[in-house]
């Protein structure tokens, strides 16, 4: 069990009774080449709180994930 930066313990535990075959997904990772960049930016903890709730309920994805999705669609859309 670990514990928060505030103190309350988190824990989750697996019930492979909640397992759903058909939502099985078979993920290929990708290669890191030289076509990406890392890179970071400071957001503030109720941003970061905001895409993590809209990343849950978008499928369970990650909200960084969110956040590259969202510039992709921009990009595209300025670049039109």
């Amino acid at each position: 069990m670990k514990k928060s930066k505030r103190g309350k313990s988190r824990e989750y535990r697996y019930k492979s009774a909640e397992w759903d075959e058909s939502k099985s997904v078979t993920v290929e990772p990708g290669k890191r080449g030289p076509t990406e960049l890392s890179t970071s930016i400071r957001l503030p903890k109720n941003m970061v709180s905001k895409l993590r709730r809209v990343a849950e309920r978008k499928g369970g994805i990650g909200y960084q994930t969110l956040i590259k999705m969202w510039i992709a669609e921009r990009l595209e859309e300025e670049a039109a």
